[in-house]
């Protein structure tokens, strides 16, 4: 089953600087905690997580049910994100670990959302140039020194204010056209 929707599509991917001198039980042990955190966000805004990938979460809002407000809850979702991922660190620096940094990328438009797979594993997947995209403006992170950075197109598709800096268009690898970003204030 396939079906092409309009939807808002967010990655997020950590920075472990500091975890190779840790034993790798630490390690999983500190991805299971921020993943929990992560996805409650998450699915407190109505999106869903499609798969993690290593350190990062693929998320997706307005599908596989449309919501017409999908990037107003994606933006609220990366926010929410940043807020658990400050506690999170506070309680880690209490006990004498290190603090965990994230970038969260969002970029809406239309994907085709379908089963992918084999026919002995199949995958609820989307599939389009935003999901690429917003794993485009994610990398883009580490760059411009920003947690949250929002695309243009989920910019405009905001019913709801959000204190947002625009940030000069950048050139993505596979895209010819400058994208334009924000940084969540």
């Amino acid at each position: 089953t396939s079906a092409r929707s309009p939807s808002s599509s967010a990655t997020c991917g950590t920075s472990r600087r500091g975890w190779e001198s840790h034993a790798p039980a630490e390690v999983v042990r500190d991805l299971n905690t921020y993943f929990t955190l992560m996805e409650g966000a998450i699915r407190a805004h109505g999106g869903l997580v499609l798969q993690f990938i290593g350190d990062e979460i693929e998320a997706v809002f307005g599908a596989p049910v449309p919501e017409p407000r999908h990037a107003d809850h994606a933006v609220a979702a990366g926010l929410e994100m940043r807020r658990r991922l400050a506690a999170w660190n506070e309680t880690r620096r209490a006990a004498g670990s290190i603090a965990i940094r994230h970038g969260i990328g969002i970029h809406t438009g239309e994907v085709l959302a379908a089963s992918i797979g084999s026919p002995q594993r199949l995958s609820y997947a989307l599939v389009g140039d935003p999901v690429n995209l917003a794993s485009r403006i994610q990398d883009l992170t580490k760059e411009v020194g920003a947690e949250v950075l929002v695309s243009g197109e989920t910019v405009r598709r905001l019913h709801d204010p959000v204190a947002l800096e625009a940030l000069p268009a950048v050139r993505v690898k596979g895209r010819s056209a400058e994208v334009e970003i924000y940084r969540a204030a």
